[in-house]
């Protein structure tokens, strides 16, 4: 079979065969790099190097188990190398999550798959990653050792591929990105350079605060959609007031439809009572009707930051409505309650959940309520699978500040 391989020269006539919008968002800015910063391919050496660090990430993506230059493209290698690098290292925790997201999305985007041969490598190393940045959770900085078996194991999989020319993801862990320029043309700002330490545009984050802001990580406003569902009785309208105490302690105006309870219920006056800050209730307003439906809640959208509806289920509208209120007003922060099915799927479809940059599950431990918890079945912003305790309002199993950490094979 011949060898397919894109370059710099044939760059044009072979990319006409492939389909850029199913690129990686990784390599779909690349390309649109390529098309601004080529003319100067020859005259930066800076643009030089990205381009073919670029070319080499396409080539590993396009033709996965095809030899280059005497070695088969792997990027499950490349994150292998770069989780060797960290040992005896320190390494704080943004970094950690960053390296674990960047995996995360290779695995979703099947750059790596179930078939690749380090499959079982990084289906280890994300699991203990992911377990480290969990235990962080009072933690800014650890330092990491690897086992020495397993560390042995691991450089000789890195080591039967040379060293140079399958790329880098040291761009994830690097702690001083490099200023590389990059040709002055009309859309450079909106590109970043693949040697520099993200390779998306920096997007403002904010973080709630307390154990709320460890549960979620650190957010990003526009098209923030948060989903809410869970057993009966577990708690999930006390963990929605929870919720909207901690969006409005940093300055939001709230919104909470509360469709499932009456205004004049007195359980809406115990949950102000319990879990509304005097300082916030200020900020946090209510209603329990929505007489023009799904213009009520646009009209809403002109007066308040984040509107919260409990629940979904209540206003009569389908399960499309929640991404077409997302997308229409991006600037609002969308936290909605659905009612699951005896057969524990949500109620009217199951595409809010893939709409939702975060989805929570709450879950009803027993009955004395007291060890109910909130767990993030999916983070755009944050890892999955971290407890909160909505009777306490903690994390569940808050370590002590890690020092070191020592990954076992």
């Amino acid at each position: 079979m011949k060898k397919q391989h894109i370059s710099f020269d044939n760059y044009n006539d072979a990319m006409l065969k492939v389909n850029v919008r199913r690129l990686p968002e990784v390599l779909q800015k690349g390309h649109q790099f390529f098309l601004e910063a080529r003319e100067f391919y020859f005259q930066e050496s800076e643009i030089k190097e990205t381009i073919d660090i670029y070319l080499e990430q396409l080539n590993a993506h396009l033709f996965p188990n095809q030899k280059i230059n005497g070695y088969t493209a792997n990027v499950s290698l490349l994150f292998i190398r770069d989780f060797l690098k960290m040992h005896r290292t320190v390494q704080s925790k943004n970094e950690l999550k960053e390296f674990i997201f960047a995996l995360q999305k290779a695995v979703s985007s099947k750059e790596i798959t179930k078939d690749d041969p380090y499959a079982s490598h990084i289906e280890q190393l994300q699991h203990k990653l992911i377990f480290q940045h969990n235990e962080m959770i009072l933690a800014q900085y650890v330092k990491i050792i690897i086992n020495r078996k397993w560390r042995s194991e691991l450089q000789k999989i890195v080591n039967r591929t040379p060293t140079g020319g399958i790329g880098s993801l040291d761009i994830i862990i690097s702690k001083e990105p490099k200023n590389i320029p990059i040709a002055r043309t009309k859309k450079n700002e909106l590109f970043t350079s693949f040697d520099q330490k993200s390779t998306v545009i920096n997007t403002p984050t904010f973080r709630l605060p307390g154990a709320m802001g460890e549960l979620l990580g650190d957010l990003e406003k526009f098209e923030l959609a948060i989903t809410i569902e869970g057993d009966q009785g577990g708690g999930k309208t006390r963990f929605t007031y929870q919720l909207a105490d901690a969006f409005a302690s940093i300055g939001n105006r709230v919104a909470i439809f509360t469709l499932e309870i009456g205004g004049r219920s007195d359980l809406i006056t115990r949950m102000k009572d319990e879990y509304l800050s005097p300082d916030n209730r200020n900020r946090i307003s209510r209603a329990d009707q929505l007489p023009d439906g799904y213009k009520t809640i646009a009209n809403a959208t002109s007066d308040f930051d984040v509107i919260i509806i409990d629940s979904w289920n209540k206003t009569g509208l389908s399960s499309q409505d929640f991404d077409r209120l997302r997308k229409q007003y991006p600037n609002t922060i969308f936290i909605v309650i659905f009612q699951r099915t005896t057969g524990k799927t949500i109620r009217g479809g199951t595409a809010p959940l893939f709409d939702a940059g975060i989805n929570i599950e709450v879950v009803k431990a027993d009955d004395t309520f007291q060890n109910n918890y909130a767990v993030t079945t999916k983070n755009r912003y944050g890892i999955t699978g971290i407890q909160y305790n909505i009777f306490t309002k903690n994390i569940i199993g808050a370590a002590e500040i890690a020092s070191e950490s020592i990954f076992e094979s």
